[in-house]
């Protein structure tokens, strides 16, 4: 399981596409088939982790764009690359 010090980068599979003026997307896995739901949250998640930064500073940049509490920030981080990884939808760079 990705912890806050871990980069985590895309499947190269992947394909995303934005909705709603860039308040949502839908991933899809081109290999598996598997589609996933991102919200205005996850969608901002995902466009971080493509930065090269850890989850940690992620977590922080989320703190301030989005005047959330470090714990609600490392809460809904740590949760969607969790569900991220078991849809192999994104693969661990380092641990």
């Amino acid at each position: 399981m990705p912890d806050l010090n871990c980069r985590i980068k895309p499947d190269p599979e992947v394909i995303i596409t934005t909705l709603e003026e860039d308040k949502e997307a839908v991933l899809l896995h081109l290999g598996t088939k598997a589609y996933f739901t991102l919200n205005e949250t996850g969608l901002r998640i995902w466009q971080l982790m493509n930065s090269d930064i850890t989850l940690r500073e992620i977590s922080e940049r989320l703190q301030n764009e989005f005047d959330v509490s470090p714990e609600k920030a490392k809460k809904s981080v740590l949760n969607l690359i969790d569900e991220l990884v078991k849809e192999k939808l994104v693969r661990v760079v380092d641990e």
